[in-house]
């Protein structure tokens, strides 16, 4: 091989030219650490030299710049607007900002614009209750009360209906005059619905006495938070046209078989009750008397005993009755032959068999 340097043949194997002592590069893999160092030194520029690049760059007058056109530059501000105005559109339009607009447009009496809004929420979120609550009542404000119940109507027939949707319900329906469903729907419902709407819920009336037979007449009373309350006697089924309960009503001897309904002042009825009662009048015994029958030849008194409760009646020589002269104090036996008639009327009306006694007086 010759030296790259002076170009004389160099023996194989040599490092050096022994002539020129040039290095003599057999495998290029094999340089050495010196070749190495000289060649990053020739391609690294010095640290002086970059610095001072540097300095020219910035300092140059004629550095570069980015540079726009109009037309690339109003592209760039059209394409982020876009981007801002979508970003914009999808924040404003999310179920909870369509809900929160259409509740404060609810709150300021824009009812049209509050149902419009609250559809929009609703095509986010279906089955959301407070959404479909507050379409319905903005339905309601703007005069379509059929279609407010055809919102909330689903909930109540699936059960899972709030207190609020309740009472929004039973009030269009109170207002449409469903009174009877609204009865039915709130008497199936649990206790926290029936608390809230309470208004809605005419109590049944309850009576004084209990059913049952009794002896005596009985004054029964109805009482109830009602408005009104309807009854009949005979068993018969009370409507708004049999007769309204005024004062007690005086329960005579026989079978008196009530019923009875309440209205509240929001025209909901109650339920019916029925009360069955038998009055048995107790007949008085026959009055006793003093003395016996008999003839008599000095002046003597009469007397009758009278129970508690009764009333006798007396009459000579004939029949007494309610209209006779009633018992209050000793009788002065008549003179000459005379019959002494005497009955008893109880405080319930029933008269006692007659007593008859027959006195003859001379002295």
């Amino acid at each position: 091989m010759k030296c790259p340097k002076c170009h004389k043949e160099v023996e194989k194997g040599s490092l050096y030219c022994p002539y020129c002592l040039a290095e003599i590069p057999w495998v290029r893999e094999f340089s050495t650490v010196e070749t190495l160092m000289k060649k990053e030194q020739q391609n690294r520029p010095s640290e002086k030299k970059q610095k001072t690049e540097i300095i020219k760059y910035f300092k140059h007058p004629k550095r570069r710049k980015l540079k726009f056109s109009r037309k690339q530059l109003l592209c760039l501000l059209l394409c982020a607007a876009t981007l801002l105005g979508f970003f914009c559109y999808r924040q404003l339009n999310t179920f909870s900002a369509l809900y929160s607009r259409a509740k404060k447009q609810y709150a300021q009496q824009n009812y049209e614009e509050a149902q419009r809004i609250a559809e929009n929420a609703l095509d986010k979120n279906p089955k959301n209750e407070a959404a479909n609550l507050l379409l319905a009542k903005s339905m309601e404000k703007s005069g379509d009360k059929q279609s407010a119940l055809l919102v909330l109507r689903p909930f109540i027939q699936n059960k899972t209906a709030g207190t609020g949707i309740y009472k929004e319900y039973v009030k269009l329906l109170t207002q449409e005059g469903k009174i009877n469903e609204v009865r039915l729907i709130l008497k199936s419902a649990d206790r926290d619905v029936q608390n809230a709407c309470a208004e809605y819920i005419c109590e049944t009336p309850v009576s004084n006495l209990a059913p049952g037979t009794y002896t005596t007449t009985q004054t029964l009373e109805l009482k109830g938070n009602c408005q009104k309350i309807y009854y009949t006697l005979d068993g018969s089924t009370p409507t708004r046209k049999s007769k309204v309960y005024t004062e007690p009503i005086i329960l005579r001897e026989g079978t008196t078989e009530i019923k009875a309904f309440g209205v509240n002042d929001k025209n909901i009825e109650s339920d019916v009750i029925s009360r069955k009662y038998v009055i048995v009048l107790n007949a008085p015994k026959a009055p006793k008397v003093t003395p016996k029958s008999g003839d008599y030849n000095k002046k003597t008194e009469i007397k009758i005993t009278v129970p508690d409760g009764c009333k006798a009646y007396y009459a000579f020589d004939s029949e007494p009755d309610l209209n006779s002269t009633v018992y209050e104090q000793p009788i002065s036996m008549p003179v000459g032959y005379h019959r002494l008639n005497v009955i008893l009327v109880a405080a319930n009306g029933k008269t006692s068999k007659m007593t008859a006694m027959e006195y003859y007086l001379q002295y």
